[in-house]
C-alpha cells in the first residue's frame, strides 16, 4: 500500500505503546477499543493492510501482535509526516 493514513498510524502507535509485540497479543476488538475515535470497519481494514505487509501478525482465534516494537517504530518514523505519532519515544 502506498498511502498510509491516520488509522494505520494510530493502530501501530497504540501497539508500540502498550507494547503488543512478540509473545503478547490482543484481540482485534481490544485494540479497536484502545484506538477510540475511529470506525471499527476502518480499523479492521487498517489491521488487514498491516497484516498484508507483515508488520502485524495474526495469530489463532483472532489475536494480533506486532512483528517487533522496533519495526513498529521504524514504520511510524517513515510514515508519520506530521510527527503526531512519534512523540512518545
Amino acid at each position: 500500500m502506498e498511502s498510509w493514513n491516520d488509522t494505520h498510524l494510530q493502530v501501530v502507535s497504540t501497539m508500540v505503546r502498550e507494547p503488543v509485540a512478540k509473545t503478547r497479543h490482543v484481540q482485534r476488538q481490544t485494540l479497536k477499543g484502545w484506538c477510540g475515535g475511529y470506525d471499527g470497519d476502518q480499523l479492521d481494514e487498517a489491521i488487514d493492510d498491516l497484516v498484508a505487509i507483515g508488520l502485524v501478525r495474526e495469530k489463532g482465534r483472532g489475536t494480533i501482535t506486532l512483528r517487533s516494537v522496533q519495526a513498529g517504530k521504524r514504520f511510524l518514523e517513515k510514515h508519520d509526516e506530521g510527527g503526531d505519532y512519534v512523540w512518545f519515544y
